[in-house]
């Protein structure tokens, strides 16, 4: 028996899809991700937690998505239609949901 030592099974990153590493591990807004996927969805500016929102409205089709804030940058003031806009650019399709029954 192995007490007090707890296995680390990885997730996989809801931004690229590549299991996370422990050492490589950063959780924002309950969601673990790469430390190298925290970047503003609009301008790929690198985030740091608390100078970044994430856009709750795009959550269901999208996914977590996150944009600069604050002193980092002024993409999460831009209009919804225009950071969605810009995810269809980068090619990033909606998520398929499951229907609940």
């Amino acid at each position: 028996m192995n007490f007090g030592l707890a296995e680390y099974v990885p997730k996989d990153c809801p931004l690229c899809g590549v299991p996370v590493q422990l050492a490589d591990r950063l959780t924002v807004d309950r969601e673990t991700i790469h430390k190298a996927c925290f970047k503003c969805c609009f301008c790929a500016c690198n985030l740091e937690q608390g100078a970044a929102a994430m856009e709750r409205s795009f959550y269901e089709r999208y996914g977590p998505r996150w944009y600069c804030r604050g002193t980092a940058g002024k993409c999460s003031l831009l209009p919804n239609s225009k950071k969605e806009e810009k995810l269809k650019e980068k090619g990033l399709a909606e998520r398929k949901i499951k229907n609940k029954k």
